[in-house]
């Protein structure tokens, strides 16, 4: 087990800061949004997450536009996805989380555990956001633990999404115990329609199984709303090397999973992003019309855990037992 500091890769010379052990590799740039920039497992040598190969993680300044600085890794949103203004509030784009410059403490081992604690205080919106990554040793998985507290003077709605983008080879598959998959009107992608039953979309009599990733050219673009969460877990197998990469987490906070992919058909990127979300649409106020916003009143906080947690053999994921291990997917 050892936390260090280093330069990362392809990181513009931003300070990063490692958490290891001996299967497990996961560098976190706190100046860039607190972001998980990478995690290795290290037992394959595979690089799981993404990181655009034409966008290096910088300083932005608050109200950059996310897409076109979007480098990859895994962020958090909060408290909006699009651009919005609450009560006087102009709530920049994709939030205030990922730009923001967030402070990283070690303090040291505890129960064979590394541990960082990372926080920020949101300029606009008045929030204290801490995480905590806690990494045992001997585990192929990871915690992330999350607080945020109102410490303004009125009651907010707000969105908290985690986006960690995922890298995605041609067959590789995707697994989301959601029921139905809820189509954006302002943003369906290469999909047609307003909904379908995960996992098949239906189209002019054919049939797509959309667990399956295309190729990487294929031109696709999928973005939908996964709601009807039956369990709180979403992953993707790495088919050619039999290994599953999955999130645990708490779907009483996360109701539903968004997904956003693309294979060629957008800035010519391949990549998967699993977003478990505190609501939807994307767009605040619809989410304030249609109640699936969530509130916090001043000085009140919530908490929630999220688990990384990698795994070998199988190839599909049907859950995450009691005991943290995954299994197969019953078809």
């Amino acid at each position: 087990m050892e936390t260090h500091t280093q330069q990362a890769t392809g990181t513009r010379n931003l300070e990063a800061h490692v958490l290891e052990n001996d299967f497990l590799r996961a560098v976190v740039l706190p100046a860039a949004g607190g972001r998980i920039w990478q995690v290795t497992d290290k037992l394959t040598g595979t690089d799981l997450l993404w990181n655009n190969p034409a966008i290096a993680p910088s300083l932005l300044p608050p109200g950059s536009s996310y897409d076109e600085h979007w480098s990859g890794g895994w962020d958090d949103l909060f408290p909006n996805d699009e651009a919005a203004e609450f009560a006087g509030l102009q709530l920049p784009d994709h939030g205030e989380l990922w730009t923001a410059p967030w402070t990283l403490q070690r303090p040291g081992k505890r129960d064979a555990a590394e541990e960082f604690i990372l926080n920020c205080k949101t300029a606009i919106s008045n929030f204290a956001v801490e995480k905590r990554l806690r990494l045992a040793a001997g585990e192929r998985r990871f915690t992330v633990d999350y607080k945020l507290t109102n410490c303004g003077e009125s009651r907010l709605p707000f969105l908290f999404k985690l986006h960690p983008a995922f890298a995605v080879d041609e067959g590789d598959r995707i697994d989301v115990p959601c029921q139905v998959a809820a189509l954006e009107p302002e943003f369906r992608g290469t999909l047609m329609g307003d909904s379908f039953d995960w996992p098949y979309f239906t189209h002019n009599g054919s049939s797509v199984d959309m667990r399956r990733v295309p190729a990487a050219d294929s031109g696709a673009v999928h973005f939908f709303y996964g709601t009807g969460l039956r369990k709180g877990w979403c992953g993707i197998t790495r088919r050619q090397k039999k290994l599953s990469v999955a999130l645990q987490f708490d779907h009483s906070v996360f109701s539903c999973c968004w997904l956003f992919a693309t294979h060629g058909g957008w800035k010519n990127l391949n990549v998967a992003v699993l977003e478990p979300a505190t609501g939807h649409p994307f767009r605040l106020q619809k989410m304030m019309e249609h109640g699936t916003a969530r509130w916090l009143s001043p000085g009140e906080t919530l908490e929630t855990q999220v688990l990384f947690t990698v795994q070998e053999g199988l190839d599909s994921i049907g859950g995450i037992g009691a005991d943290g291990a995954l299994f197969a997917a019953i078809d």
